[in-house]
């Protein structure tokens, strides 16, 4: 029988709530696999009560949980804790974003779980991972983008600290717990053996430095927020035009004398001080006035017609709800529309892996309701009975 997706035979047990664990099995379960989420009684998944709601369904938690099955379970009580136990049996993932220390003090370590089941693996997203002297502190986004120096370069020159639009502290963690999981599984054909997979918000951030950490390391300088520009390309930036704002990358030389050429200001490539990349970065506040002189005089879909076609990467900047006309988002169906019970049809992302074997991109399949599945997961998986 023709597979249609890559992990349809994995079962990941997920006792996450809110966003990095559930984006971590959101992921997986895009690729296929069967997601049985773990939540507490009458209140569920903490992200129920974030909004903006409809017919008051969160669509906060309706976004990262759908396909989902949701069994009710009181890990406070034994008899909670002995269903993970044997739900663990048949499973191949557990995933978890507790606080380090949680899980040990509930019986349920990767210690124990893995002597019950040899083969699962144990996925902890938490805030500051389970080794080091913060890893007991307690962690959101806003910390993990704090400490993890992401707000420090990001905003404006002599602004005040700025969060980064989305919650990518949790994101990212996320992301990188499914690469974990996924790259588990694969060593798991060659050793028939489970193992830990130890992800922190705060590593992903550091991860995601880019070039920051080399450039202090290198120059000594701190890094710190610069706007729209790139601290080591230019231009490579946000640029104001008659009516709005334009992008425009010069990532190479090549395409810089392309951008002069296209702007009728060739006279710029025999500048001295502009004549390498490393020189118009040295003297950017030299250059950026021209540049911002020269952009000013036409609007952005001006611009963009004269950039584009002297090949000189450029864009726009779109607002979320133009996102939703975009003739590339709209062929790469990175904005699929599904149904939710009692809310109708609502509109999320889409999946951005795309592989050549997957009939289905994503899940479309309702998020459940608290302890939807509970009787079907207890029958199905451990052969309960009425």
């Amino acid at each position: 029988m023709k597979r249609k997706k890559p992990l349809e035979d994995i079962v990941v047990l997920d006792l996450t709530r809110v966003l990095a664990g559930p984006y971590c099995s959101m992921i997986l379960a895009n690729l296929g696999a069967k997601i049985i989420k773990v939540e507490r009684p009458e209140t569920g998944d903490d992200s129920r009560s974030f909004g903006p709601y409809k017919n008051g369904q969160s669509a906060y938690f309706v976004s990262l949980n759908r396909g989902k099955k949701s069994i009710a379970i009181d890990l406070k009580k034994p008899e909670g804790r002995q269903i993970i136990k044997e739900l663990t049996k048949v499973s191949d993932i557990v995933l978890e974003n507790f606080r380090p220390g949680t899980m040990r003090k509930l019986g349920l370590p990767y210690d124990v779980l893995s002597k019950i089941n040899p083969r699962v693996i144990y996925a902890a997203v938490s805030g500051f991972g389970h080794t080091g002297p913060y890893s007991v502190k307690p962690a959101y986004d806003m910390i993990a983008q704090a400490l993890g120096g992401i707000m420090s370069i990001t905003g404006q020159p002599g602004g005040e600290p700025t969060r980064v639009g989305s919650s990518i502290g949790d994101i990212i963690a996320g992301m990188f717990g499914a690469i974990g999981i996924i790259a588990a599984l694969y060593e798991r054909v060659f050793t028939c053996k489970g193992q830990m997979v130890d992800v922190a918000m705060l590593d992903g951030q550091v991860a995601v430095l880019e070039n920051a950490i080399a450039r202090y390391a290198i120059s000594g300088e701190v890094p710190g927020p610069i706007g729209s520009r790139h601290p080591s390309i230019t231009p490579f930036g946000g640029f104001k035009t008659k009516n709005s704002w334009v992008i425009i990358a010069c990532g190479n030389q090549a395409i810089w004398e392309k951008f002069c050429k296209a702007v009728d200001r060739e006279d710029l490539l025999e500048v001295e001080e502009f004549k390498t990349n490393e020189k118009r970065t040295e003297n950017y506040e030299k250059i950026k006035p021209i540049l911002d002189e020269i952009i000013l005089q036409k609007t952005t879909e001006e611009w963009l017609k004269i950039l584009e076609s002297n090949g000189v990467p450029s864009s726009a900047i779109n607002t979320v709800d133009k996102l939703f006309n975009d003739p590339q988002v709209k062929a790469r169906k990175m904005i699929i529309e599904t149904e939710q019970p009692d809310m109708g049809k609502i509109h999320v992302a889409g999946n951005p892996i795309k592989l050549s074997t997957l009939t289905e991109e994503v899940v479309t399949d309702p998020a459940p309701k608290i302890g939807e599945h509970t009787v079907e997961i207890l029958k199905t998986y451990l052969n309960y009975t009425d």
